[in-house]
């Protein structure tokens, strides 16, 4: 294979993967719900969210025993979540997006929680 082959391949898998990227929100958007919500280790679980395509989210949560509202920017890449809601720290999860369901799991000090899309 010559260089020319070699730089072709590896330009073809950058666009395809900037495209797949470019695309990740996009896979958020609309309504979510926890259909088993229980506390993560801090005491914190969404029981809803809708992610809209301009980055901007609305959810309810329970933080201990008192329901939080949310609302704020969002960032997804396809690997991460994070959730950005002015006058409180961000919240980060791991984050993974399954078409079947489809389902979003988010994954934060070592507790899981499960949102289905409605």
């Amino acid at each position: 294979m010559n260089r020319t082959n070699v730089r072709g391949i590896c330009l073809s898998c950058l666009v395809a993967v900037g495209f797949w990227s470019a695309g990740c929100s996009s896979s958020l958007v609309g309504s979510w719900e926890n259909a088993d919500p229980k506390a993560d280790e801090s005491g914190f679980v969404i029981n809803n969210a809708t992610f809209k395509d301009d980055g901007t989210y609305v959810a309810t949560a329970l933080n201990g025993t008192e329901t939080v509202r949310l609302a704020g920017k969002y960032e997804f890449d396809g690997f991460n979540l994070v959730l950005k809601t002015p006058g409180k720290p961000e919240r980060k999860y791991g984050a993974t997006y399954m078409m079947m369901g489809p389902t979003l799991e988010l994954r934060h000090d070592g507790a899981k929680q499960q949102l289905k899309k409605k």
